[in-house]
């Protein structure tokens, strides 16, 4: 009989060099699975506390601003036209200032088509006063 003999270097090293790897790398893996926690990159952004309570929600203290597209848009407050548009409404934050100005709720209600500009300005100048800002939304009717 005849011997076959391999001239190929031997590569059982090799081979128990890539499985030792392959070991770690899925002792790592169940590890991270485990702990349920993920790495994470970046920087965490965390919402700003609520202190908007229920109970307390005074009706007189908010105010729905309503805004309408165009090239000039105009802004209703509660139903009635605010005269001068975004330049009238400096005049109409003023009148709310009662010396509690975190009280008071600045609600906008805008369509689609207003530009993100004009929202902006309005909440700029909102916040400026000190007053508690949001955006009002309708879900899609999709």
């Amino acid at each position: 009989m005849r011997r076959v003999r391999s001239k190929l270097p031997d590569s059982a090293t090799s081979v128990v060099a890539l499985a030792g790897i392959n070991l770690v790398f899925l002792l790592c893996l169940c590890v991270l699975l485990n702990t349920h926690r993920l790495p994470k990159y970046g920087f965490n952004i965390c919402p700003a506390e609520s202190h908007f309570v229920m109970a307390r929600y005074d009706r007189a203290y908010s105010h729905v601003i309503t805004i309408t597209p165009g090239v000039t848009p105009r802004l209703y407050l509660e139903g009635f036209e605010i005269p001068g548009g975004l330049n009238g409404l400096d005049e109409v934050l003023n009148s709310w200032d009662d010396g509690h100005p975190g009280r008071v709720s600045v609600i906008v209600v805008c369509d689609a088509a207003v530009s993100v500009g004009v929202v902006q300005q309005v909440a700029d100048k909102a916040i400026s006063h000190g007053f508690n800002f949001s955006l009002a939304g309708r879900p899609s009717a999709e």
